[in-house]
């Protein structure tokens, strides 16, 4: 799965900055992981290092399989991350070539095999990746002791669909909170290109995405940070040229939002409101309930560390 490139890729940066590359991937990552809760939210999951091949399992039992890329793992007892090419299972070169298309970079990060794991770094490692592959979903999972092991996955079933005004409201809302963003007004240009959708400034600095059910309006503050969201749709066409099906009712309810930001419902009859936000923020994937998974010691001694 290939998504466009963002508005300000790292090809023409001899070392891209880690926060750039955030940035940059910050809101195309976050609707990807929304898709995938979508697909996969109450799923058991395998992953097979030797095939490189990702396993979802429905609680029916149907299976979905995708090409998974292995990034590294955090473990809390060295209190580490570590890439996927220092470790020492000696997994195929194929799984691996995310992790050293992150290190070919000169990412400072990327090039150090070990890094403390403070804060979201794991989180902010993995949108670093998606920047660099162009493959923006991923996964963490959970691989015993408290350590998780952090996959980028590729499938054609995990493209996004089209763009929509719910869908984009909330990716923008959301994903404010789901890692730190500096750059605002990068991180929306970089979304829209990838997405494939117009954007233009207005006469007060705001930024108006063009999105086929209507139009995003994104505001920023005096320092540049995203101020408020709201949405429109489409005037209606006169009764005697209207030949389309009437638009689905609105879903209620609004996403949560950052301090300060303040999303606008659209008017009322507006069929273009926000989707009603999940019960929590957080934009990593969903951990996998306990059927249908490897047992606990085995998948552990696939993830053995150096040192």
């Amino acid at each position: 799965m290939t998504e466009p490139q963002t508005a300000h890729g790292t090809a023409a940066q001899d070392v891209p900055a880690l926060q750039d590359l955030v940035d940059d991937a910050a809101f195309l990552s976050h609707e990807h992981q929304l898709h995938l809760s979508d697909l996969h939210g109450d799923d058991a999951w395998a992953a097979d290092m030797t095939t490189g091949v990702f396993t979802f399992t429905a609680p029916d039992g149907v299976t979905a399989t995708c090409r998974l890329q292995f990034l590294g793992t955090a473990a809390p007892g060295p209190g580490t991350w570590m890439w996927a090419w220092q470790n020492v299972n000696g997994f195929p070169d194929g799984v691996l070539t995310a992790a050293e298309s992150a290190r070919r970079t000169g990412l400072r990060e990327a090039a150090e095999p070990e890094l403390p794991l403070a804060d979201d770094l794991a989180h902010r490692l993995a949108l670093a990746a998606k920047a660099v592959t162009g493959s923006f979903t991923h996964y963490s999972a959970p691989v015993g002791g408290g350590t998780r092991a952090w996959f980028l996955l590729d499938d054609a079933d995990l493209a996004l669909p089209a763009p929509s005004v719910p869908r984009v409201v909330r990716t923008l809302s959301e994903g404010l909170l789901s890692v730190t963003v500096v750059d605002h007004r990068r991180a929306v240009a970089s979304y829209a290109s990838a997405r494939g959708l117009p954007a233009v400034e207005d006469g007060t600095g705001a930024v108006v995405l063009d999105v086929p059910d209507g139009t995003v309006t994104v505001r920023f503050d005096e320092r540049g940070r995203i101020a408020g969201i709201s949405a429109s749709s489409p005037r209606p066409a006169a009764p005697e040229a209207a030949t389309a099906e009437p638009a689905a009712a609105a879903p209620a309810g609004l996403a949560p939002t950052a301090p300060g930001l303040t999303v606008s419902e659209p008017s009322a009859g507006d069929p273009a409101a926000p989707e009603p936000a999940p019960a929590e923020h957080e934009s990593a994937a969903p951990a996998p309930s306990p059927a249908g998974t490897a047992p606990e010691p085995r998948r552990r001694s696939w993830f053995r560390r150096r040192g």
